[in-house]
C-alpha cells in the first residue's frame, strides 16, 4: 500500500490560548470548556462511566486525534473506574501535531494530576511523524494507544479489532468533507457489534443519513455550548463478522500448562524465551552448540537503524516498529551496563546512486522528520564522524550498535529459563496435550508450546514447518588497533557496515554470499569487505590486516525479506480448504485457518535481526497468551508464516 507524505498541521494560537487549524479554519477543542465538552459529547453519550465499571477490556476508536484531549479524558475515566483490564484507544490523524504543541495544550490542565500523568506517558512515547501505524504501550496491560498517521479512509479498512465505542471527531463536516464519507460509516459498522455506541459533536444531515444507511440507530440531543444539536446512537443490528483474511486469523489454542520449549539459543530464541518467562512460563531452551550465540548472533556487533524505502511500505513500517521495540528493550540494559553497545547515533551512507535516489525519494514522498533522521552532505558527516567519508547520507540520532551475544546472555539469565546445550532436535510429534521432541542425542523433551527459533534447522524440519528459509553466508572482518587510524565516533552503514567497539576492537562486514555454504574464512571475502569499507571511509584503514580474522554466519532469509513469525498452519487443512480450491471466491466463503496446536516459528530475520527479534518475541507472547496484539493487523499478516503459500494460491499459481 502506498502511503502519502504527511503534511504538518498548520496552526496558530488565539489570544485565549485556543489552538486553531489553519487548514480547516476550526478550533481543536471547545473554548467553552474543553473537558466539559468531551465529558458531555463523548463520555456521557457513549455511557462510558457506567460501562467502564463492568468492563474487562475496552476498545475506543476515534476519527481525528488532534490534541489528544479526548484520549486523555477517556484514559483518566478508565483508570479511575476500572481496577483491571486494558483500554485500547485507536485514533486516526491526517495532520499530526508536533509533540511540543501537544505538551503546550496539555499544560493548560496541569491542575489535573491524573491527566498530567497520562499526558507525560503519551508525550514520552509519542511516535515520529511518519505515515502508517504506531502502537504505544503507555501502561502495560492497562493503557494502549494505536495511532494511524494518514487518511482515515485508507487506514480504517486495514483494521480488524472490534470496537466498543466510536468518537466521531475531526473538524466539522462542512470544512472537512473528505473524511465524512459513506465509506467511513461502512467501516464503522464492519468493526462494530451489537453493543457498540457512537457519539459526535455534529448533527449534520449527511452524517446522520450515512450512519443510518450503514446500520446505526441514530438519535439527536442538545449540543454543547454554541452547538445546537449533536448525534449519538448504537449499532441497530450486529452483522456476522467475517475476517478480512480468514487464512491469517489468530489461533485459539490455550496451552494445558505454562511450559514451553524454544529451539535455538541465538537472538530469536533468547528473546522469545525471555518474553515467555516474563509472562510466567517455565521455558527450556534447546541449543545444538556447546555455547549460545554461535551463529549470526555471534558477531561482535550489529547495527540498529530503520529501513528507509521510497514509499514507506510495509517493510519500512515493520522495521520502524521493530526499531522502536528494540530500543525499549535495550534502554535500561545499556544504562545498567548489562549488555554491550551504544545507542547514541548511526550514520547511513548513500554509497551508490541508487541508494541516494531511494533516500531522496523517501525524503520527498514520506518526509522524514528531523528527530528521526537528518540528511547531511559528506562534509557534514565527515565532521560528525571524525573520519573522511565519500558519500552523503542520513544520521539517525537514536541508532547505534549492540553486541548480540551480550543480549542473548542477558535474556537467558531469567530464573524461569533452563538452557540445554549440545542438543540437536531431529523431529517433533504432537501427543494429546503436548509436543514430544526427539533429539540426535536420544534425549526427549515435551511441552504444550513448541517454538522453533533457529536458522540451523535441517531441510526436512524446514519443510515440515513449511518455511521457505534460505541461508545467506556473510563474512565479517575484524581489525586490530594498529590497522585503524582512529576509532569511529558512530557506527555507519555503507553497503556493508563498520563499527568501533572501543579503541582496540573494530570490524567491517558483511558479505552476501549465496549459495556458498563454506564455513571457512576466505581472503576473497575479506578483500571484498576492505574494498567496500575503503570506498566509503578512504582514510580509516591505515594498514590492511595480514591475517584472516573475522566471523562467518549464515543469515536466515525469506523470499520477501520479512521474518516469519507466528503459528504454523495445518498443512492438510490448508491444502483441502485453500490450495485445492478456487482462489476467486468472495472471502467469507473460506473457513478460518486451522493451526497445529501450540506450534510456532520465529525465523527469517536475515541481516536485520536486531530490528525485529524483540518485536517478534512480543508478538509470539501475545499470540500464545491470547492477548491483544501490540502491532497492527497489517504488520501481523505481513510476517505470518503461511503468507507465501497463500500469496501463491491467491495469485492463481498451483502450490499443492
Amino acid at each position: 500500500m502506498k502511503l502519502d507524505v504527511l503534511q504538518p498541521a498548520q496552526i496558530h494560537w488565539r489570544e485565549n490560548h485556543t489552538l486553531v487549524s489553519d487548514t480547516f479554519d476550526d478550533v481543536y477543542y471547545s473554548t467553552d470548556g474543553a473537558i466539559a465538552e468531551i465529558d458531555y459529547v463523548f463520555m456521557q453519550h457513549n455511557q462510558l462511566p457506567e460501562r467502564f465499571k463492568t468492563a474487562k477490556d475496552f476498545c475506543i476508536a476515534e476519527t481525528g486525534f488532534g490534541s489528544g484531549l479526548n484520549f486523555l479524558r477517556a484514559a483518566q475515566l478508565w483508570l479511575e473506574n476500572t481496577p483491571a483490564g486494558e483500554l485500547h484507544f485507536i485514533s486516526f490523524e491526517k495532520y499530526p501535531l508536533e509533540v511540543e504543541i501537544l505538551a503546550q495544550v496539555h499544560q493548560a490542565f496541569s491542575d489535573n494530576t491524573t491527566l498530567q500523568t497520562i499526558s507525560q506517558a503519551l508525550l514520552e512515547n509519542y511516535p515520529f511523524r511518519l505515515p502508517g501505524w504506531h502502537t504505544l504501550i503507555l501502561i502495560p496491560s492497562r493503557l494502549k494507544v494505536t495511532l494511524w498517521f494518514g487518511d482515515v479512509l485508507q487506514g480504517l479498512p486495514e483494521f480488524e479489532t472490534p470496537v466498543d465505542a466510536w468518537f466521531l471527531d475531526g473538524f466539522t463536516p462542512s470544512r472537512n468533507p473528505d473524511m465524512w464519507q459513506a465509506s467511513l460509516f461502512t467501516q464503522m459498522a464492519r468493526l462494530s457489534h451489537a453493543q457498540t455506541t457512537f457519539a459526535t459533536f455534529t448533527a449534520n444531515g449527511e452524517v446522520r443519513r450515512g450512519l443510518k444507511a450503514a446500520g446505526f440507530c441514530v438519535q439527536k440531543d442538545v449540543g454543547y455550548g454554541v452547538k445546537r444539536e449533536m448525534l449519538f446512537g448504537q449499532l441497530a443490528q450486529q452483522r456476522p463478522f467475517a475476517p478480512k483474511f480468514p487464512w491469517f486469523v489468530r489461533p485459539d489454542f490455550v496451552p494445558s500448562a505454562q511450559t514451553a520449549l524454544v529451539v535455538g539459543g541465538g537472538l530469536a530464541g533468547a528473546t522469545t524465551a525471555f518474553q515467555l518467562a516474563q509472562l510466567g512460563f517455565e521455558v527450556t531452551v534447546l541449543e545444538r552448540h556447546a555455547q549460545v550465540a554461535q551463529e549470526a548472533s555471534g558477531n561482535l556487533a550489529g547495527t540498529l537503524h530503520p529501513l528507509i524505502t521510497s514509499d514507506w511500505n510495509l517493510r519500512s513500517q515493520w522495521y520502524l516498529k521493530g526499531y522502536q521495540t528494540t530500543q525499549a528493550w535495550l534502554k535500561n540494559w545499556l544504562k545498567n551496563a548489562e549488555i554491550i553497545g551504544k545507542l547514541d547515533g548511526l550514520i547511513q551512507l548513500a554509497a551508490t546512486p541508487t541508494a541516494e535516489q531511494r533516500i531522496q525519494d523517501s525524503l520527498r514522498r514520506v518526509g522524514l522528520p528531523n528527530n528521526f533522521a537528518t540528511w547531511q552532505n559528506a562534509n557534514q558527516l565527515s565532521e560528525q564522524l571524525g573520519q573522511t567519508v565519500n558519500f552523503n547520507g542520513l544520521f539517525f540520532p537514536q541508532g547505534g550498535w549492540v553486541q548480540p551475544s551480550s543480549v542473548v546472555k542477558r535474556c537467558l539469565q531469567h530464573p524461569k529459563i533452563t538452557l540445554k546445550t549440545q542438543i540437536e532436535v531431529t523431529d517433533f510429534v504432537w501427543q494429546d496435550t503436548h509436543w514430544q521432541v526427539q533429539t540426535a542425542q536420544g534425549t526427549q523433551f515435551s511441552a504444550p508450546v513448541l517454538i522453533f527459533a533457529t536458522a540451523s534447522l535441517s531441510n526436512s524440519l524446514n519443510q515440515k514447518l513449511g518455511l521457505p528459509v534460505r541461508p545467506v553466508k556473510g563474512q565479517v572482518t575484524h581489525f586490530h588497533a594498529d590497522n585503524i587510524k582512529t576509532p569511529l565516533r558512530f557506527p555507519l552503514t555503507h553497503g556493508g557496515y563498520s563499527v568501533s567497539l572501543d579503541a582496540h576492537t573494530h570490524l567491517s562486514g558483511a558479505t552476501f554470499e549465496a549459495p556458498n555454504m563454506d564455513t571457512k574464512l576466505s581472503w576473497e571475502a575479506q578483500a571484498e569487505n576492505l574494498s567496500t569499507t575503503q570506498s566509503a571511509l578512504p582514510e580509516w584503514i591505515n594498514r590492511a590486516p595480514t591475517e584472516l580474522s573475522g566471523n562467518i554466519a549464515f543469515r536466515p532469509t525469506s523470499p520477501d525479506h520479512l521474518p516469519m513469525i507466528g503459528p504454523v498452519a495445518d498443512a492438510d487443512f490448508m491444502k483441502q480448504n485453500y490450495l485445492s480450491q478456487s482462489h476467486t471466491h468472495v472471502v467469507y466463503r473460506y473457513p478460518k485457518q486451522q493451526y497445529y496446536p501450540g506450534l510456532y516459528v520465529n525465523n527469517g530475520h536475515g541481516a536485520r535481526g536486531l530490528m525485529s527479534v524483540f518485536l517478534a518475541a512480543e508478538l509470539l507472547g501475545d499470540l500464545i497468551t491470547q492477548q491483544p496484539l501490540n502491532l497492527p493487523s497489517a504488520l501481523y499478516y505481513a510476517s505470518h508464516p503461511a503468507r507465501f503459500a497463500i500469496r501463491a494460491w491467491r495469485s492463481g499459481q498451483i502450490t499443492d
